[in-house]
């Protein structure tokens, strides 16, 4: 985690413990067409609401990139098509493509003339 990050995680991280620590009082949530009376301490609710709040976002954000995904998977593979086709060309059109390569043995070096 690089430096800016740390300096606006800590105190958000600060903010959200006090609030925790501040708020332990009992509360009771009802939601009106449901029937049901909940009780819990005032920090459940309210960090249970940033924790739907984010895991909603999270999934819009991630069905809205749909598209893109399926675009670059598109790309990936056309890339992919075009790379075997041209390690193909590249195989058929080099010299003695399909044949064993005869090997040479090599050739000694000319010599310096002597002077």
């Amino acid at each position: 985690m690089n430096r800016l990050a740390w300096i606006v995680t800590l105190p958000v991280a600060l903010l959200v413990i006090l609030f925790a620590l501040m708020n332990r009082q009992e509360v009771s949530l009802s939601l009106w067409p449901l029937p049901w009376d909940i009780s819990a301490p005032l920090f459940m609710f309210t960090l249970g609401a940033i924790v739907f709040g984010f895991l909603f976002g999270s999934l819009a954000t991630w069905l809205s990139g749909g598209h893109t995904r399926q675009q670059l998977r598109a790309a990936r593979r056309e890339l992919a098509q075009a790379r075997d086709e041209a390690a193909m060309t590249r195989h058929q059109s080099a010299p003695g493509a399909g044949q064993a390569i005869a090997h040479r043995p090599p050739q000694a070096l000319p010599s310096a003339p002597e002077s």
